[in-house]
């Protein structure tokens, strides 16, 4: 294990000069750095693609491990020979929340197109 102090100390340097560079601009005493309008395009992009990543991962873990009061409800309203009240199931659930995220990224991209082919595949 090599320890490289004056790498650690470059690393330093750079960290502390961008604290004060970011502070400077939130305080309104520096101007602040224009990005380029393709990059905040691209960035706009990444968190889009993170929020529906997540969000669909959360419905994924919603749908392989369901909620066992639901599934004591389904048993109860079985066994009294009720309707059990119509709701939207989590595979149903999850096929949306494929199809808003192919809506927002395009049908027309990689990522839109395997949203709209695994929905295709759950309902």
């Amino acid at each position: 294990m090599d320890f490289n102090v004056k790498k650690l100390a470059s690393d330093a340097g750079v960290f502390f000069t961008r604290a004060v560079q970011f502070t400077e601009e939130k305080l309104g005493q520096a101007e602040k750095t224009e990005l380029d309008p393709h990059l905040e395009n691209l960035l706009a992009k990444a968190d889009s693609t993170k929020n529906w990543t997540e969000k669909i991962l959360r419905q994924t873990e919603v749908l392989l491990q369901p909620n066992p009061s639901a599934r004591i409800e389904e048993f109860i309203y079985d066994k009294l020979d009720r309707k059990l009240p119509s709701r939207t199931t989590n595979a149903e659930l999850l096929g949306q929340f494929m199809l808003d995220a192919a809506k927002e990224f395009g049908a027309d991209t990689p990522y839109g197109k395997q949203f709209i082919c695994h929905r295709q595949w759950l309902c």
